[in-house]
């Protein structure tokens, strides 16, 4: 789907106001012939300025950026939008043309009609909390490599730290130890949706506990799906039955020892120290 996005009024091209609140659907108005809206933006401010020197500095082009965006424009369209005028009676500057004027109107009403789409589409998908949530977990950008959506089940507060069991939909459990500061700053509590981050070099994985059991809350077996290997590290991928997956970053070497195979079961364990949680804003 392509993405649209109206124009901001700093840039002076009249525009539709857009709701405070993050709108799942956004995106930018693109014309055949590499037409878009930093064009208009730039024809705009020059209609306002005269000058497209100052132009430039508005919509954040260089003097040569703009112009060869100019000229391009003016190559493409059969009449001239912008024309540059030395002296004369009504002094120097560069002008928008009539054509570039009706233009820039036209370019207007196409975007007030592209907005009342956008907030028709906004409103369908607002009318689906299952498609909204979704949409919600993708505008979030972490470095962590795995990301857990889950729900809180459990609180247990300490005289310090805070231990959280968050439910994953595959119906395994996640343990993170926070502060009791992050805990109330986050709102944590049970019934709250969280997402839970693991960055991958943390997770340590095991194929045989050797009659061994371990300390580290956070164990999650499940079988090899993917391994991605590097000149030194390897990216292992262990697939839980729930349908989530886990990925941890391991040496090259710790493949051959633990034989890690494709469709081999493993267990991703890691420390509940090691989790990270973030609630939605």
């Amino acid at each position: 789907m392509n993405i649209i996005t109206p124009l901001l009024q700093d840039n002076k091209l009249p525009a539709v106001d857009k709701p405070a609140t993050v709108s799942p659907v956004t995106g930018d108005i693109r014309l055949i012939g590499g037409l878009n809206e930093r064009l208009f933006k730039l024809i705009a401010s020059i209609d306002r300025t005269g000058s497209i020197n100052q132009a430039a500095k508005e919509v954040g082009l260089t003097y040569k950026g703009a112009w060869e965006m100019i000229e391009r424009a003016n190559n493409l369209s059969p009449k001239i939008l912008v024309s540059t005028a030395v002296g004369g009676r009504q002094g120097g500057g560069t002008r928008l043309t009539p054509a570039g004027k009706a233009f820039l109107q036209l370019f207007t009403q196409i975007q007030e009609e592209h907005c009342q789409f956008l907030e028709a589409v906004n409103r369908r998908l607002a009318s689906s909390q299952d498609t909204l949530f979704l949409l919600k977990r993708l505008i979030m950008k972490a470095s962590a490599r795995n990301q857990f959506f889950g729900k809180v089940t459990e609180v247990s507060i300490g005289a310090v730290n805070v231990t959280v069991v968050i439910s994953l939909k595959g119906g395994e459990t996640i343990v993170a130890g926070i502060t009791k500061e992050s805990a109330e700053s986050l709102g944590i509590k049970s019934g709250v949706d969280v997402v839970a981050l693991v960055k991958a070099p943390q997770v340590i994985v095991i194929t045989d506990f050797g009659g061994y059991r371990i300390s580290a809350r956070n164990q999650l077996t499940g079988t090899v799906s993917r391994i991605q290997k590097g000149a030194v590290n390897s990216e292992v991928v262990i697939d839980l039955k729930g349908g989530d997956s886990v990925a941890a970053t391991v040496t090259n070497e710790s493949i051959e020892t633990l034989a890690l195979n494709i469709g081999n079961p493993a267990t991703a364990v890691f420390k509940a120290g090691s989790v990270i949680l973030g609630v939605a804003s």
